[in-house]
């Protein structure tokens, strides 16, 4: 049962990946696709008419409008970047970073390698100010969680860092029924990924503290 849940999302990540792979080559091969999809952020699908071109052969026939809006949204947010930007990163160069297996990198991962890589000056100021911004993220409803990813992603970028856009396609769609064990993730992901380092060498001093010195007797 695990085995065929795993084999699942790993079909469910190549298709996704496939699509971020696809939306990443619009944008760097035509200006006017990357200026339709760049329209479309922070948009309902109701108001995203330039985009269904390039979506709606992505999209299961039966209809659901809340995943449905998952792929309008991260088109959208991976096409919000100057083109020079997106001309830079290849198509073959966005999966090769993506993690293999049935599951990527959380957006809480995301986040705090993001702050991770600010300046050591900063870092303090700037983890008060992302774990705020992530405590509001995950207690959105699906339309909030819309209207707060472009900003977001934005300040990722100030520091030069991407999400794994195919991980949080598959995040979004499931949002509207499991966003408490998907914020979770995200909050888990955040604090396991920025105090990684620290909790290791605690841990390694633990353990080399807990180690009797030669000639010394066990109690």
């Amino acid at each position: 049962m695990a085995e065929d849940r795993d084999a699942a999302a790993t079909v469910r990540r190549l298709e996704h990946l496939r699509f971020v792979r696809e939306i990443n080559q619009l944008c760097a091969e035509s200006p006017g696709a990357h200026a339709r999809l760049r329209r479309g952020v922070g948009k309902d699908i109701d108001q995203v008419t330039g985009m269904h071109e390039f979506i709606a052969h992505w999209l299961p026939e039966k209809r659901n409008r809340e995943r449905d809006r998952a792929y309008y949204a991260v088109a959208a947010l991976i096409a919000d970047q100057p083109r020079h930007v997106v001309r830079g990163r290849s198509a073959h160069d966005t999966e090769a970073e993506r993690p293999p297996g049935a599951y990527g990198s959380s957006f809480g991962r995301t986040l705090a390698e993001s702050v991770l890589s600010s300046p050591a000056q900063d870092r303090s100021r700037r983890s008060d100010s992302t774990r705020r911004r992530l405590n509001l993220l995950v207690r959105q409803s699906p339309a909030g969680l819309h209207r707060y990813l472009p900003s977001a992603t934005r300040l990722l970028r100030q520091y030069e860092t991407e999400p794994d856009w195919a991980q949080l396609l598959h995040d979004l769609t499931r949002w509207p029924w499991h966003s408490a064990d998907i914020g979770s993730r995200w909050q888990q992901d955040y604090f396991r990924t920025l105090h990684h380092d620290g909790w290791r060498k605690k841990d390694e001093t633990d353990a080399a503290q807990a180690v009797p010195e030669a000639g010394s007797s066990a109690v």
